[in-house]
């Protein structure tokens, strides 16, 4: 009873084989030309009708038994290459002046001699002992007492002072890259690491406050920075900024920028 009511519950929810799962997006004959049920039974339908042509060998078929991966050092014969395989052949950077199945067939023997090579040299080493022999165990405990060993450090620890209070000659007046934070004064040097411009950075910002009280409005006159030099030309292939240099025409870069650069000069001036 129990059997037979196994058998019936298995034929009404499992679909019988041949067919093809869901989801399976290859060829199965007459399959657009049926509607109206699942997919599983449908391909079951048109794979065992006889009505229905198609190939006696299904495209999926049962896998095949799991066999254990066969070691390449003990084939007899070694196969040779198809010309326009692109995986790694080992050994094959030493053969020349023959055809791509020669070097396969050559490069691969003499990979697996070096193989069988290393395989006999690594069954011949003498077996080690894990455990030392000049070892004796279980060791004496050292007991130290109630005594306490107070820590007694070779330099007093000393906190590191902020960058922009140490003192100019202070090697470690800089900030490390990475930092993310903002030093005065670092927009207007260029070309050097970045410890360097910030101790440069530092060094001027210090002097300035120095000189010059917080709060205390700047003196007049003073000449701001310039990137470029007044007189002379930027050289082509410039990508930086250039004032006035896009209301100019007619003639190269290199006189329409010395041309820009005078006229912002002399209006830095006036």
């Amino acid at each position: 009873m129990n059997a037979d009511y196994g058998l019936k519950f298995r034929q009404v929810l499992l679909t019988p084989d041949p067919h093809y799962i869901p989801g399976y997006a290859g060829y199965c004959p007459q399959l657009k030309y049926n509607m109206g049920k699942s997919y599983g039974p449908l391909t079951h339908e048109l794979l065992s009708s006889p009505d229905v042509s198609h190939s006696a060998r299904l495209m999926v078929g049962a896998s095949e038994p799991w066999s254990e991966p066969r070691d390449l050092c003990t084939e007899p014969q070694v196969p040779k290459g198809i010309p326009g395989y692109t995986g790694f052949v080992p050994k094959s950077q030493s053969q020349f002046a023959c055809t791509y199945g020669e070097m396969c067939r050559k490069a691969l023997g003499e990979f697996h001699q070096e193989r069988k090579r290393s395989q006999h040299q690594s069954v011949r080493l003498p077996a080690l002992s894990r455990r030392p022999q000049d070892v004796s165990t279980p060791l004496t405990p050292v007991s130290m007492g109630r005594a306490v060993v107070p820590f007694k450090p070779s330099r007093p620890f000393l906190p590191i002072e902020r960058p922009y209070v140490m003192d100019d000659l202070n090697p470690h007046k800089y900030f490390i890259s990475g930092f993310t934070g903002h030093v005065p004064k670092t927009r207007f040097l260029f070309g050097k690491g970045y410890s360097i411009t910030t101790n440069q950075a530092l060094i001027l910002f210090g002097k300035q406050q120095r000189h010059e009280p917080s709060g205390q409005e700047p003196a007049k006159g003073g000449s701001s920075p310039s990137h470029y030099p007044p007189k002379r030309p930027v050289v082509p292939a410039f990508t930086g900024h250039i004032p006035g240099y896009r209301f100019l025409y007619g003639q190269t870069f290199g006189q329409l920028s010395q041309k820009a650069l005078e006229q912002s000069g002399s209006k830095r001036a006036a």
